[in-house]
């Protein structure tokens, strides 16, 4: 990394440093009516009240448990799931606004990570997404490392979704660019040191500024490795309200197994579009999704 680039990532992780202060918090103020309704939703879902959880959620509400299943509301209801953290006094609660109306909350406790994602309708805070992770330290299982380039066809040029609003577009072209090269990455995937990444393999990841040391590290060991472009995309769903994107994809990774993806992605101070929020919650039914050479071309 030359002089400049330096100079620009420092500065710019003292601006975000400022950024976190002032949009997150490790545990929110007692008043802060989305936390106190999290909190109340929680309670509702480990007690089976059905009635009273419904309030809270959002009529596109789904649940990722830490199986990696997905659930609609309602199969929810019918499958009688529980949280996996049921109680916030020994649970690590953080809290992140993006723009008037999204806010995620992560409680974690140990090995285990919950993220929902709030939403501000018209009748209020709702639940529109939770997903769940149970992080283990590392795959029970053998990964594929391929010997051949994978070129980023999917999701970098083109995914088997339609953004039909500015934001969802805004969102959309963050992402594809972000996925294309380091590089980018480094510049659209938030500064802010509260944003992490969680797994199900290995849990919360480094901060981003020990992530480039580490993909540096190991360009530098390997130089003639094979380019594996980013995990493509089979399903996507957004929300788009306006100045935050809610995204939900399905990934499967070359040499690994599929997962589900929850982010959300939010212009940062000076407008550019990042990615502030990401889970990456593994199917454990999955098989190891492996590549072939010589990928067919997509339009």
């Amino acid at each position: 990394m030359n002089r400049f680039m330096r100079n620009l990532l420092a500065v710019g992780m003292a601006c975000a440093g400022l950024i976190a202060v002032l949009e997150s918090r490790p545990v929110a103020a007692a008043d802060d009516a989305v936390v106190t309704a999290d909190k109340a939703v929680v309670e509702a879902l480990a007690k089976g009240d059905k009635a009273a959880a419904d309030k809270w959620l959002d009529p596109d509400f789904s649940w990722i448990d830490s199986e990696g299943i997905m659930w609609a509301k309602t199969d929810a209801f019918r499958a009688e799931l529980k949280p996996l953290i049921s109680s916030a006094s020994d649970a690590k609660i953080i809290e992140h606004k993006y723009g008037k109306s999204v806010v995620w909350i992560q409680w974690n406790q140990a090995n285990n990570y919950s993220a929902r994602f709030w939403v501000k309708r018209p009748t209020g805070w709702k639940l529109l997404h939770t997903t769940e992770i149970s992080a283990v330290a590392k795959r029970d299982f053998q990964t594929v490392e391929p010997t051949y380039d994978v070129p980023c066809s999917n999701p970098c040029g083109t995914v088997p979704y339609k953004p039909l609003s500015p934001g969802e577009k805004a969102a959309l072209d963050e992402w594809q660019e972000q996925e294309s090269s380091q590089a980018n990455w480094e510049k659209h995937v938030a500064d802010n040191m509260d944003q992490r990444v969680v797994s199900t393999y290995g849990g919360a990841s480094p901060s981003k500024s020990d992530r480039i040391a580490g993909m540096n590290k190991r360009k530098a060991a390997n130089p003639n490795a094979p380019k594996v472009g980013a995990a493509p995309a089979l399903w996507i769903r957004t929300w788009d309200f306006g100045d935050a994107v809610v995204m939900v994809a399905c990934q499967p990774t070359y040499g690994d197994k599929a997962y589900w993806s929850s982010r959300v992605l939010a212009p940062n101070a000076d407008g550019l579009w990042q990615m502030m929020e990401s889970y990456h919650n593994y199917i454990s039914a999955s098989p190891v999704m492996t590549a072939t050479p010589n990928q067919p071309g997509m339009k």
